[in-house]
């Protein structure tokens, strides 16, 4: 005999299930990046641009840190031997370190304290939701709306914390 599924607790029937709240969060993210690098390479300056995760999105202490994020084109995103985050690890830091030292800075800092991997909070519907709010101020209404939806962003709204 199958095992029944549990029901999931809902907040709201407004609030969309964790996985769809996390797949919000993460759009909102890359969103958010790209606003605050102006859709721009932050190697060439060049467009359209893709989001890169400084420290593994795994990490979720700072999964959603929009100082965890940088813009990139797509070939210094992926297919640039020299400085790739994707082909050439010790370039990238080095072009980190050269171009971008407060960058690197807080990356190194990062790292050396080992905080990205202390994630102490659950990843509840809950927790989705105050990430979802706070990169809300990164996006213009209309692409907050479109992401998420109308009826979730009234929710939102409505239920301001």
């Amino acid at each position: 005999m199958a095992k029944r599924k549990k029901p999931r607790k809902r907040i709201s029937l407004a609030v969309p299930a964790k996985g769809r709240l996390r797949e919000m969060a993460d759009r909102l993210w890359s969103l958010a990046v790209r606003n605050e690098w102006n859709h721009r390479c932050a190697v060439c300056d060049g467009t359209p641009c893709n989001t890169h995760h400084l420290l593994p999105r795994q990490w979720y202490a700072t999964r959603y840190s929009l100082l965890n994020g940088i813009a990139l084109c797509k070939s210094h995103h992926v297919f640039d031997a020299a400085i790739s985050p994707h082909q050439n690890a010790a370039g990238w830091m080095e072009w980190l370190r050269v171009n971008r030292c407060d960058i690197h800075r807080w990356l190194e800092d990062t790292v050396a304290d080992g905080e990205y991997r202390e994630f102490a909070d659950t990843k509840t519907a809950a927790y989705f939701c105050g990430i979802i709010r706070s990169l809300q101020e990164y996006v213009e209404p209309e692409q907050f709306d479109r992401i998420c939806g109308v009826k979730f962003s009234r929710w939102l709204e409505d239920n301001d914390e």
